[in-house]
């Protein structure tokens, strides 16, 4: 017979894969991202994603290197830590950092069960968050697992700037993808916005969980692409 520790240990690593199972969340692994602007290259950006029991963690950081860097300076941070129970994904501590060498804008935010209360350029926000809100980190894992799962509807409430807003997604097909850290059979999506001033398409790999492993931003007369270099899995 099971004593009782074992018999609680095993309950909570039952529950545990349960909810890994029924939240398909992308593997913890890290990449290295190429950013150009056009055929300028910019700088790098770095993501790493792990858990810790239910908890996952997922931080992004992009550096302007070369003459980007001269000029500018510029970088950007993003950093989340949340928890995943079943099929849902509710984010705890939010940051945002974009800096450059004129000016930096932050977004600090801590999620409650009903509300989302923090900064955003020094100006205090408590907004009243409907059930499944994300922030804009968390909305890329929360995608993957979307994409994963063939949903038909890609639609999320999304906390960013200390405002609600919601994120409709259109899926393009599927698309093989060479980069110089393999071949990926990759998800396309867009962004679905009003009017055709900004797009923004991901290339989604199937390899990774679906996390992104190509990014294209065109806004006005600029184009940024973000590809992925190199990954390892933790």
């Amino acid at each position: 017979m099971l004593s009782i520790k074992k018999l609680m240990l095993t309950l909570s690593t039952t529950v545990l894969l349960l909810s890994q199972a029924a939240f398909a969340l992308p593997q913890a692994l890290t990449a290295n991202y190429s950013v150009h602007k056009g055929s300028l290259y910019l700088g790098d950006m770095k993501s790493t994603l792990r858990y810790a029991g239910n908890q996952y963690h997922y931080y992004k950081n992009t550096q302007a290197k070369g003459l980007a860097a001269l000029i500018t300076k510029a970088v950007i941070k993003e950093n989340v830590d949340g928890v995943f129970r079943g099929d849902a994904l509710t984010p705890t501590k939010y940051y945002f950092l974009q800096s450059t060498r004129k000016k930096s804008r932050i977004e600090n935010t801590r999620f409650t069960p009903t509300n989302a209360i923090g900064t955003y350029k020094n100006d205090k926000f408590n907004v009243k968050l409907p059930k499944g809100t994300l922030d804009r980190a968390s909305l890329e894992l929360a995608l993957a697992n979307d994409i994963s799962k063939k949903k038909a509807v890609l639609s999320y409430n999304v906390l960013e700037r200390g405002k609600l807003k919601k994120y409709h997604f259109k899926r393009l097909g599927e698309e093989q993808l060479s980069t110089s850290s393999g071949k990926f059979t990759t998800t396309k999506v867009s962004v679905l916005r009003s009017g055709n001033k900004r797009s923004t398409t991901f290339w989604l790999a199937k390899e990774l969980g679906y996390m992104p492993v190509k990014i294209v931003h065109k806004e006005k007369n600029d184009v940024i692409t973000t590809l992925i270099k190199n990954y390892q899995s933790h």
